[in-house]
């Protein structure tokens, strides 16, 4: 079954509400697991809202009594409420932004593990749908406004919440007739509604185009040298400026919307203090309310105030943290197509045979790499698979070791259908050497090790000198202690080169993959890597991809490869004879 995109992956039933379905697994996945956190939280919030609400009470018992009361009876009256308040509101407020911050923290963090765990354990052929820098922008950009909105959420909602129904209650208290102009905020709600669904998609566009940027970025920052070297400076700096003035446009968009909330509640909460105002003045001359509770009410509209702006911006939070939200949930929640049979067997002991019987493969898009391809390598064969590019050649190893998973047919090792393996007993007997070698920021120990791990210097050391890596090894300034940078890039090609033919020794899998591994070397290097990748194959069944067709010499059986088929098999004198594809393209390298 075809794997659904990522803008569809978490696309809930049509009887369900897309917003409560994100927000009840947020609970459910990320908040529920932290209920200590949260009822501490809460605990602290609750303390704050009642002290908040207690300033009201001293304002009345300030206006009230001060007349009548002696100074000294009054500062014993007043004193403690004055400085205690004040205290249990900071000490609380402090005590739950650490638990909420701690909470989102925590939550966003547990976002990011299976966010990483869906992109790791994912098939190739779906997570090459999008660009890297699209990915990227998700556990950066998404996650980082999730994160915030939980912060707001999780705390600001919960503490403005109950302050607001503390106070309201407080005022209540003092004189319910006078609370009633609280029913003014009422009309901010229809203008409120309907700026958060315009702010929704807004939300959207604005994180999507975030994504857009990162990718743009990656191509920008990874093209360098070609962008140099071709003069391609101006054209880069349109591209990116193009997009970085949409972003602003999109952002400001989005602000202006977020703006609007605000001047709505100011305007109403003047006409609640000018309601109290007037109203009180009459029902002071009515001897139906005192100076001090007409001031204590005023006091709870001036606290109402800030908190009910907060909690009609918290709207716009929420809606932009929906948003992110749907877009991280989609990445989390992509599936791999390549999975393991819940009968599968451990096949310990791989000899090391390889056949694809009538393999076919097609992309998510339907476009058809492989149609009815057959190859067969015996134990300890070495096989050359080459043809013209795109023809389908690096399909073909990616199926052996189950990146991808056939569309039609069988891929077999030992005769055993890979479907019925444990992944990962198939996997340990297979090494893969590639064009495009991958190195780690950690030291050149540790890469070669990630063949084998916990091997001991001693079998690292061993493995570097097969490859022929030990000496240059030892000439940098830390030997195999020397930290690579990003991708390795201090090292020239054919040094990378050899530390991954030396990590592939260490593996001493049965199976070899070679992806046209010398394509990009110099002639001296070449030389060197492919000395190195002869020793590598002795005794192992090799499947090797190769352009340079000089660099499969000795390979006991040829195939060549073109748009997804096998157009000619043999022995590379058997094709010379042949007169067809191979031989020409013999004839081309020979020039």
């Amino acid at each position: 079954m075809a794997e659904p995109s990522p803008e569809q992956a978490v696309a809930p039933q049509k009887d369900v509400d897309p917003d409560r379905a994100l927000l009840t697994r947020l609970w459910r996945d990320y908040l529920a697991p932290q209920r200590g956190r949260l009822i501490l939280a809460f605990v602290y919030m609750a303390i704050y809202a009642a002290a908040t609400a207690a300033y009201l009470f001293v304002v009345q018992t300030v206006i009230d009594a001060g007349a009548d009361t002696s100074v000294g009876d009054y500062a014993r009256l007043i004193l403690p409420f004055i400085i205690g308040i004040p205290l249990i509101s900071a000490a609380t407020n402090y005590l739950q932004r650490v638990a909420t911050n701690s909470i989102s923290l925590n939550a966003v963090a547990a976002m990011q593990q299976d966010m990483f765990d869906a992109a790791l354990n994912v098939d190739l052929a779906t997570l090459s749908r999008e660009p890297t820098g699209t990915l990227i922008s998700r556990f950066v950009s998404d996650v980082g406004v999730v994160g915030n909105a939980l912060i707001r959420v999780v705390g600001n909602l919960v503490r403005d919440l109950l302050s607001v129904l503390f106070v309201i209650t407080a005022m209540l208290v003092q004189s319910w007739q006078l609370s009633l102009a609280m029913a003014v905020f009422g009309l901010a709600l229809a203008p409120l509604i309907a700026l958060s669904r315009r702010m929704r998609g807004s939300a959207t566009e604005a994180q999507a185009h975030v994504g857009l940027i990162t990718a743009q970025l990656k191509e920008s920052l990874d093209g360098a040298r070609l962008i140099r070297a071709y003069g391609l400076e101006d054209r880069e700096r349109a591209r990116l400026g193009e997009s970085f003035t949409t972003r602003i446009r999109l952002f400001l968009k989005l602000v202006s919307q977020q703006a609007r909330v605000d001047p709505i509640l100011e305007v109403l909460g003047g006409l609640a203090i000018a309601g109290v105002l007037i109203f009180g003045i009459w029902m002071i001359r009515q001897d139906a309310v005192t100076p001090g509770e007409i001031v204590a009410v005023l006091t709870g509209l001036l606290i109402l105030a800030p908190r009910l702006r907060a909690l009609g911006t918290m709207n716009n939070v929420v809606q932009e943290m929906l948003a992110s939200l749907s877009r991280v949930f989609a990445l989390a929640d992509l599936r791999s197509n390549v999975l393991e049979a819940p009968d599968a067997i451990a096949l310990d002991n791989i000899q090391g045979s390889v056949e694809l019987r009538n393999v076919s493969f097609a992309y998510a898009d339907g476009t058809k790499a492989l149609k009815g391809v057959s190859i067969s390598a015996k134990v300890g064969e070495r096989i050359a698979l080459v043809g013209p590019s795109g023809g389908g050649k690096s399909t073909i190893l990616n199926l052996v070791p189950r990146l991808f998973d056939a569309s039609e047919g069988e891929v077999l090792i030992d005769g055993h259908n890979v479907r019925s393996l444990t992944l990962a007993s198939l996997r340990q007997h297979i090494a893969l050497v590639s064009q495009h070698v991958t190195l780690f920021s950690d030291t050149i120990a540790e890469n070669i090790a990630l063949g084998r791990a916990g091997s001991p210097r001693d079998a690292i050391i061993a493995a570097a000198k097969a490859a022929d890596a030990h000496d240059f090894i030892n000439a940098l300034p830390a030997g195999y202690d020397t930290v690579l940078g990003e991708s390795g890039d201090t090292l020239s090609g054919g040094q990378r080169q050899r530390l991954s033919i030396a990590r592939a020794i260490l593996r001493d899998a049965t199976i070899l993959l070679l992806d046209e591994a010398t394509s990009a070397l110099d002639a001296e290097s070449e030389a060197k890597v492919q000395a190195a990748l002869d020793r590598l194959s002795e005794g192992r069944t090799t499947l090797v991809i190769a352009h340079r067709l000089a660099t499969i010499k000795g390979a006991d059986r040829v195939y060549v490869i073109e748009d997804g088929q096998v157009t000619e098999q043999g022995t590379e004198a058997e094709l010379r004879q042949k007169r067809g594809v191979f031989a020409r393209l013999k004839a081309l390298q020979s020039d």
